[in-house]
């Protein structure tokens, strides 16, 4: 029998060829997230941050000179992704001129923040500086006459940043390179064109394939973002002594540092039934008191994600055999995932807030991390603590 010969044309095997290297590419890790494109009267701006140990989101500032305009103080600002309130120092407030008010609350006319310009792009110097102004600030008075809050010269947390206009800002926490990123009006933005600002860092992709890439989409809890499901311990809610039902409520603090990765209030502990175990080796700090805490383990944390083709697939976050901290001076219904967690847990973590006003963490875990909602623990009936 003759054997068969089969000629494939060139042009197959080019188009093979082609095919191939796409779908090798399509293997290859990506960004997590499309870069944001500022509106014409926009700019959008990054800003080095530093975390170091205790790990506060922080960046660089300037503070004017109420009493002289060619002054400025230079300060830390711890920023924290969770809405709260702007808080300084009252000994601080002082050192930089201004007078405390009689109730407290104040009003810094001007934060200088230095970055570089993401977007328009431009092909001059990118250094530019921003103008946060108006920032409503509450004068405390931390212990021992402190003069820091969170080891830092001003606390700012984001709905202070925005004023409450998140999707407008869009702004991203980039854990792992450090850096912060918003969108501002071009008026408050001032070009220095200096050309002493390096090459620009772009948002980091691990080369680890088996990582799998995931999304967490929040909801809001008394307006602040929390995690659409969260349970511990198989519980998702818990009743409250008058008889009232809470729901388990998981956010992110970019500056809750504890280095369980965990915090939650007694509140939630106590609804929880968790075993509390008093913790004398440990010293919270809080924004403006020494906290009380405790620990307690808990077998099992999850939170809902988005994982899969385009981001679709429900999938759980779970993380077993935890001690988590508990703060003992706070009987509210909270739990807290900080830096520490991100760090242990999650790789090229983003936090952000998109166009459409939905604050969710992005990043790459390893895939036994994620687990089918299905195997979710049927709730234990509820009971009064």
């Amino acid at each position: 029998m003759r054997s068969l010969s089969c000629r494939v044309p060139g042009s197959c095997l080019l188009a093979a060829a082609v095919w191939l290297a796409v779908a090798a590419a399509a293997q290859e890790p990506g960004p997590l997230l499309k870069p944001v494109v500022p509106p014409s009267s926009g700019t959008r701006v990054r800003v080095a941050t530093s975390e170091e140990d205790p790990v506060f989101y922080h960046f660089a500032a300037r503070v004017p000179d109420p009493k002289n305009k060619d002054k400025s103080f230079d300060c830390t600002v711890a920023f924290d992704s969770l809405p709260s309130k702007a808080m300084v120092a009252a000994k601080k407030w002082k050192e930089w001129g201004f007078e405390v008010p009689a109730n407290r609350t104040a009003t810094l006319p001007e934060l200088v923040v230095r970055g570089v310009q993401v977007a328009p792009r431009t092909t001059r110097g990118r250094d530019v500086e921003v103008r946060l102004v108006n920032l409503k600030v509450e004068i405390i008075e931390p212990p021992k006459d402190g003069d820091k809050v969170l080891l830092s010269d001003l606390l700012l947390p984001v709905n202070e940043l925005t004023k409450g206009a998140d999707k407008a800002f869009e702004p991203r926490m980039y854990f792992g390179d450090k850096f912060l990123e918003f969108t501002v009006s071009t008026g408050v933005v001032k070009k220095l064109g200096t050309g002493d600002d390096g090459p620009l860092p772009e948002p980091a992709v691990s080369p680890d394939k088996d990582l799998l890439p995931f999304a967490g989409p929040t909801v809001s809890y008394q307006g602040t973002p929390a995690f659409a499901f969260a349970s511990v311990d198989g519980q998702q809610k818990y009743k409250l002594p008058d008889g009232k039902t809470e729901t388990v409520n998981v956010g992110l603090s970019s500056t809750m540092n504890w280095p369980e990765g965990v915090l939650m209030t007694l509140g939630t502990a106590r609804g929880l039934g968790l075993t509390v175990e008093d913790a004398k080796d440990l010293k919270g700090l809080g924004a403006g008191f020494d906290a009380t805490v405790a620990r307690a383990k808990v077998k099992e944390v999850r939170l809902a994600v988005l994982t899969g083709s385009g981001l679709k697939v429900p999938k759980d976050l779970v993380l077993k055999d935890l001690t988590v901290i508990v703060d003992k001076s706070n009987s509210q219904h909270f739990v807290w995932i900080g830096t520490r967690f991100l760090d242990a847990n999650v790789t090229d973590a983003v936090y952000g807030c998109d166009s459409y006003g939905t604050w969710r963490l992005s990043g790459r875990v390893k895939p036994e991390l994620l687990m089918d909602p299905k195997t979710r623990t049927p709730p234990p009936p509820l009971k009064k603590p």
